[in-house]
C-alpha cells in the first residue's frame, strides 16, 4: 500500500526536468526516450538512525541511471559527484602543500551546432598548446577543467562554447618578485595564440580570496561551488526544434567535458585510481554522519507515482 511521500524536492523537482528531454527524444530515438522516461522512477534508500537523538535520516543507495548526456536527472547526479570528488581532491592538495585558486573562463567564437565537434577539438587542442608553454608551466601547478555549452539566445542554431577552470598556483605567484603572476589581459594573449585566431577570444580572470573567519573546510567547498555551479548542468530545451537537438546529441557523442592537468591529475589519480572524471556511478555520495553513532535501521523503495515519489515497500533491520 503506498503511504508516505518522499520529503526530498529534489528528486521532483530534477525528474520533472526530464519532460522536454522525452519529448524530444521521441522525435527521433525512442530507445533513448524510455532510457530516460525509466531514469530515476525507482529509488532505494536506506533510513539511519542516530543512536542518541533517535533523529533519522534517508539515504540514497539504488536506483536507475540512464546516464544520458542530456538527462537533468543525471546531469544532478553528475554535478554532485564532481563537487564531492573535488573537495576531496583540493582538500588533500591542501595538506600536501599550500596553495592558491583562481577562478577562469576561456571562451571560443560560437560555432553553429552542426560544427561543434571540430570546434571542441580545436579548443582542446588550443588548450593543449597553451599549457604547455614555458609561461603556463611556470606559473600554473595544476587545474580542473570543465566544458560548458548552451545555445546562443539570439540564434538556437548556434552554441556557446567555453570552459570553466579552478587554476591551482602557488602562494609566492602573487609575489611581485617571483614573476608569476599573470594578467588577464596576458592570459587573453596567451589564449589567443594558442588558438591561433585572428580576434580577441574572451576571458575571464577571477582570485579566489581567502577567508580569515572561515575554516578549511568551509574555504575548500566554497571553491568548490565555484567550479561546479555552472559545467554538468542541463540545457534549456523548451525552444529548441527536434532536429536541432538530434544533430546536437550527434555532435557531444564521445565527448569528454571534464579534465585534470598538473598536480590536480596526479593528486587525482593516487585519490581516486583515474585522472579522469566518470560517471559510472552517480548514486554513492560523500556520507558525512559518523558510522559510530548512526546506524542503518531499514530500507525503503520509493516509485514516481502522478509526479511524486511514493513509498511502495520497506523493510526494518
Amino acid at each position: 500500500m503506498i503511504t508516505e511521500i518522499l520529503q526530498e524536492p529534489s528528486f521532483k523537482n530534477t525528474k520533472i526536468k526530464t519532460l522536454p528531454i522525452i519529448d524530444r527524444y521521441m522525435k527521433f530515438n525512442s530507445k533513448k526516450a524510455n532510457q530516460v522516461l525509466n531514469c530515476g522512477q525507482i529509488l532505494w534508500l536506506t533510513l539511519k538512525e542516530h543512536r542518541l537523538t533517535l533523529e533519522q535520516k534517508l539515504k540514497l543507495a539504488e536506483m536507475y541511471t540512464c546516464k544520458d548526456r542530456f538527462c537533468p536527472f543525471c546531469n544532478w547526479r553528475r554535478a554532485r559527484k564532481y563537487a564531492i570528488e573535488n573537495f576531496k581532491l583540493l582538500k588533500y592538495i591542501q595538506q600536501q602543500q599550500k596553495v592558491r585558486y583562481i577562478f577562469a573562463t576561456f571562451t571560443i567564437k560560437n560555432p553553429l551546432v552542426s560544427e561543434l565537434k571540430s570546434y571542441t577539438k580545436l579548443f582542446n587542442q588550443a588548450w593543449q598548446r597553451m599549457t604547455q608553454t614555458k609561461r603556463w608551466r611556470n606559473s600554473i601547478l595544476g587545474y580542473i577543467k570543465a566544458i560548458e555549452i548552451h545555445f546562443q539566445k539570439s540564434d538556437k542554431n548556434y552554441i556557446n562554447l567555453h570552459s570553466h577552470c579552478l587554476l591551482i598556483v602557488s602562494t609566492s605567484y602573487f609575489n611581485k618578485n617571483c614573476d608569476l603572476y599573470i594578467t588577464q589581459r596576458e592570459f587573453q594573449e596567451m589564449w589567443k595564440k594558442a588558438l591561433r585566431v585572428d580576434y580577441n577570444p574572451s576571458v575571464d580572470i577571477r582570485i579566489i580570496k581567502p577567508n580569515k573567519n572561515r575554516d578549511e573546510d568551509d574555504e575548500i567547498a566554497s571553491v568548490v561551488a565555484e567550479t561546479t555551479k555552472y559545467p554538468l548542468k542541463s540545457l534549456d530545451l523548451h525552444k529548441i526544434d527536434w532536429r536541432v537537438f538530434k544533430e546536437l546529441t550527434q555532435q557531444v557523442r564521445g565527448m569528454r567535458f571534464v579534465s585534470y592537468g598538473g598536480i590536480a591529475k596526479q593528486y587525482r589519480t593516487l585519490l581516486f585510481g583515474s585522472a579522469e572524471f566518470d560517471d559510472k556511478d552517480l548514486v554513492a555520495g560523500y556520507d558525512k554522519l559518523d558510522l559510530s553513532v548512526w546506524h542503518k535501521i531499514g530500507k525503503l523503495w520509493y516509485s514516481l507515482v502522478s509526479g511524486k515519489y511514493c513509498l511502495v515497500d520497506y523493510e526494518v533491520e
